[in-house]
């Protein structure tokens, strides 16, 4: 179960029956000492909603201002289409914002799909004090 610090509806980018949706906006605001899931990313095979691994998360630009982690959990796939609601394990990018100012990150994501392939993300948060 993840902290109720945590706010899963920020960003999430997901592979569902085989075709991966790009990734919401790459920006978000926090305040210093909050967490946020950045991105979270599962894997489906279509053809019989059999959930597979997670896809594999990597930080590849660890951030300057706060701190980056890779979680594994598990959720649902989203509610609609006929895998709705599919019980699956999640790969989560988790950032914990530290100091104000500007922070960017970059991850990579490895499917087990060989057309999906690797995939590489990055975001910018921006950090502002916290009252």
């Amino acid at each position: 179960m993840l902290s109720e610090k945590i706010c899963p509806r920020l960003f999430f980018a997901l592979t569902l029956l085989g075709a991966t949706l790009p990734p919401p906006a790459s920006s978000q605001t926090l305040k210093s000492g909050e967490v946020a899931v950045l991105a979270s990313y599962y894997e489906i095979r279509g053809s019989d909603c059999l959930p597979l691994r997670a896809p594999r998360v990597t930080i590849t630009q660890a951030p300057r201002l706060g701190k980056a982690n890779v979680m594994q959990t598990r959720g649902q796939t989203a509610g609609s289409g006929r895998c709705a609601y599919k019980a699956v394990p999640i790969s989560q990018v988790v950032y914990q914002a530290d100091r104000p100012g500007d922070d960017l990150l970059a991850w990579e994501v490895k499917y087990q799909d060989k057309a999906l392939g690797t995939r590489r993300y990055s975001a910018t948060v921006g950090v502002t004090p916290a009252p």
